[in-house]
């Protein structure tokens, strides 16, 4: 809730990151952030990515330009590797950034790394929402005033929309 406030109080301080920045954060794993396996735990490396993913919206502008235009964002999909576990008290940093969007999604990648090394990587895809429907990419930069061109999707991306729309279908039919 506190880093809620605190992203509304600077959400009007002018943009330090152009929107495709990466903007990193730096942690350490808490006692309370573990599991029974003594490694930080599943549900929180998405607390950590929904913190970094408000912080990259308020430090590019876009969270003020959100909120006045009654925007609002929800992750639709999250597809996440762990390469290597974050121990207690270890010192590790998310890195966050839009790689684009399609017509219906925008696509966020986020690392987390210690010491140099890759330990987690995450792929999701947030829906725009306003007036409670879900909006193109492209209605919500007109709606806001950004205005912005996607940059190409990374193969990797492209290959994952592919496995959610087999995922969708195989749904469908059963």
């Amino acid at each position: 809730m506190l880093e809620l406030i605190s992203a509304a109080r600077r959400r009007k301080r002018p943009p330090t990151h152009q929107l495709f920045d990466v903007v990193t954060m730096e942690f350490r794993v808490g006692l309370l952030d573990i599991d029974l396996n003594m490694h930080l735990n599943n549900a929180k490396y998405l607390k950590f990515m929904d913190r970094c993913r408000l912080e990259h919206a308020v430090v590019t502008g876009m969270l003020n330009r959100m909120i006045e235009a009654r925007c609002n964002a929800v992750v639709a999909n999250t597809e996440i590797a762990f390469i290597r576990e974050l121990r207690p008290y270890q010192q590790f940093q998310v890195h966050t950034r839009i790689l684009g969007w399609d017509d219906k999604y925008v696509y966020y990648d986020q690392r987390f790394e210690s010491q140099r090394k890759l330990h987690t990587h995450a792929l999701l895809r947030v829906a725009n929402v306003y007036g409670g429907k879900s909006i193109s990419p492209q209605a919500m930069q007109e709606i806001t005033g950004m205005n912005l061109t996607s940059p190409a999707l990374p193969e990797y991306v492209q290959q994952w929309k592919r496995l959610l729309h087999s995922k969708r279908r195989l749904t469908e039919t059963d």
